[in-house]
């Protein structure tokens, strides 16, 4: 069965018994993920540009113009998200380069496979981003 990483669809992978964790068929199996989903979220920025260039339009009613506006703003918040998320997928891209990629930035432990294919752009293992965001918690309070 196949899983989904926001629009990307994916075989997760399938370590052998003696795998060695994050060898090149699995750091190939990740830059591929990554890659695919951040040319996708690029076609969707574009997409966004063209169909709010060719959705301009003048109303009369006012209450039209504001609906119109707040689609407007609320695709460009979407759109703006998408880019920082892009942003992260380079990052990560460049941690795969550099044979930094799988392991906890934190304490330096195995991110893990499944981890990975659920959020490709993780760079803490669960435990430590359980820390933190147990820290995000009381410091918000």
């Amino acid at each position: 069965m196949a899983k989904t990483t926001p629009n990307i669809s994916f075989t997760p992978y399938q370590p052998k018994a003696d795998e060695e964790y994050m060898n090149k068929k699995q750091l190939k199996h990740f830059r591929d993920i990554l890659e695919n989903w951040k040319a996708e979220l690029s076609d969707d920025i574009d997409r966004t540009v063209h169909h709010m260039q060719d959705e301009v339009s003048t109303f009369a009613d006012p209450n039209d113009r504001a609906s119109q506006e707040s689609d407007m703003a609320l695709e460009l918040r979407n759109r703006d998200r998408e880019r920082k998320l892009i942003k992260k997928i380079e990052t990560t891209l460049r941690n795969i380069d550099a044979d930094e990629y799988g392991y906890c930035e934190s304490c330096g432990v195995e991110i893990g496979l499944k981890r990975l294919e659920a959020r490709p752009t993780a760079t803490l293992c669960i435990d430590c981003k359980t820390l933190d965001e147990l820290r995000e918690k009381q410091v918000a309070k």
